[in-house]
Formats: structure tokens, C-alpha cells, sequence
């Protein structure tokens, strides 16, 4: 079935308004104070036609891919490609990465990631970022984030010094989270989980000594890099909702 961009619009509205009172109560595990940003990614089986563009909205669609027989099908790799807001804002300048590369502004007054960002705990200056995943159960994600190294300044440590080609650099870290329900014991799952180091840095391999291995994490806008994004692989129709909050209001 082929969404039109109304049916587009009124679902994604519906799902924001819940998604927003649940984040504001804190409910699962998401604390949103003043200045907090939702941002919903939902993946469509059959995408909607338009490029969403706009200041004010709070949603970005991806392709995503059906499973079958039991085994999860080559997902499409849809580009976020992520910059720095010139007004200070969170904002979504093209909310369609099936037609081609979404892009979202985040704030950045300074490096978010206190420099140089520690390997395994980073510390956030301005904003960390919340994730949980809703929908039928069996949906996954697995989300990448990768930055174009500079011409004039190579992440790479063993870079050929008359090699002015840039490169492209993924993190090599392993990131894929699945949809989840609550069980009947009371327990609660698809809880929202801190993801900052996973979406606001690129942990890189920055030698070429053939094994892949993190050696120097690069937080987002690092000036040794031109372009920064996300690389998001949705398997089924998960739809992620990623809480943006100030480090100031007290969320760790």
C-alpha cells in the first residue's frame, strides 16, 4: 500500500503527540527537561513520496526491509546526514531519506565532546541523546555513524602525506538494537537507553594494520571532518524515537 504524503503526515503527527507526553513524564526511562528535542525515525516498508522539508518537523522516514522466511533480508542503508545548527536549534531540513539523504542540524556551540573524547566513558558538554525502539516486535536497527575526514587533516595516522584524496570512516563499533515489549512479570523493556557516544561520536580504526579495532573516538563536527551522518539499516518497520537532552537538566 502506497502512503500518500497526508497519510503520511497525520500518522507521524498522531505518533509524535504520544511519543512527546510519554518523554515529558519521564516514562521509561526518558528524562526531557527544558530545551529537550524528539526526534522520530520511522521505517516504512513503502516509503511516502515528498522530501518533508521543513523547520518544524519532528519525524524522518527510512526505507526499511521486510524479513522473510525467519531471516532478515540486505537492508537498505539509508544517510542522515547530520550538521551544525546555525540558529542554535534542533531541526529537521529534509525528513525523507528514501528519496535520497535526510539531513538534520543538531546545536553545537563548541565540541560537544569534551576533547579528547574517552574511548569508553566520553563526557558530553552540551546534550546526550536518548533511544528506544516501538512497534511490532522483530523490528531492528543497526545505526552507524560516519564522517569524510578533511583533505588538509587526516584522521588517518598513517595516511600517505601526498594522498589528498579524503576518506570515509565508519565507526567500527557494533551497534544494533531490536524492538522489545513488556513482559508479564512486570518488568519493563523498551526502555529508553543513553546512546551518546554511540550517535554523537565515530569511534575509528586510525591505523592500517588490517585489524578493525577502535583506537580514537571523533565527536560530531570535529573540524578534521567535512561531513558527518548516520548510516541507519531498519530491518521490519521499527520506529526509533531519539530524546536530545541538554546535559544541564541534570540527565546521566
Amino acid at each position: 500500500m502506497k502512503f500518500s504524503s497526508m497519510q503520511f503526515l497525520t500518522g507521524l503527527l498522531a505518533a509524535f503527540g504520544l511519543t512527546v507526553a510519554m518523554a515529558q513524564t519521564g516514562n521509561n526511562g526518558a528524562k526531557v527537561g527544558a530545551g529537550g528535542f524528539l526526534l522520530n525515525v520511522i521505517a516504512f516498508e513503502q516509503c511516502p513520496s515528498g522530501e518533508f522539508q521543513g523547520s518544524n518537523r519532528h519525524q524522518i522516514a527510512v526505507q526499511g526491509t521486510q524479513s522473510g522466511n525467519g531471516q532478515d533480508s540486505t537492508a537498505r542503508t539509508n544517510k542522515i546526514m547530520l550538521s551544525a545548527s546555525e540558529n542554535g536549534d534542533f531541526w529537521v531540513e529534509d525528513g525523507n531519506a528514501c528519496l535520497g539523504d535526510a539531513r538534520f542540524h543538531l546545536p553545537v556551540d563548541h565540541l560537544n565532546c569534551a576533547a579528547p573524547c574517552d574511548l569508553e566513558e566520553p563526557t558530553f558538554t552540551q546534550y546526550e541523546v536518548r533511544m528506544r525502539l516501538v512497534g511490532q516486535p522483530g523490528g531492528k536497527v543497526s545505526i552507524t555513524s560516519c564522517v569524510l575526514e578533511t583533505e588538509d587533516d587526516s584522521i588517518l595516522v598513517d595516511s600517505d602525506e601526498t594522498d589528498t584524496d579524503a576518506e570515509t570512516l565508519c565507526s567500527v563499533e557494533s551497534n544494533v538494537w531490536a524492538v522489545t515489549r513488556t513482559v508479564g512479570n512486570g518488568k519493563t523493556q523498551n526502555r529508553f537507553e543513553n546512546v551518546s557516544k554511540e550517535l554523537l561520536t565515530v569511534c575509528v580504526d586510525t591505523t592500517d594494520d588490517g585489524v578493525s579495532e577502535c583506537d580514537e573516538r571523533i565527536g560530531l563536527f570535529d573540524e578534521r571532518g567535512e561531513e558527518y551522518w548516520w548510516n541507519w539499516d531498519a530491518y521490519g518497520r521499527p520506529h526509533v524515537q531519539l530524546v536530545f537532552v541538554p546535559v544541564q537538566s541534570g540527565s546521566t
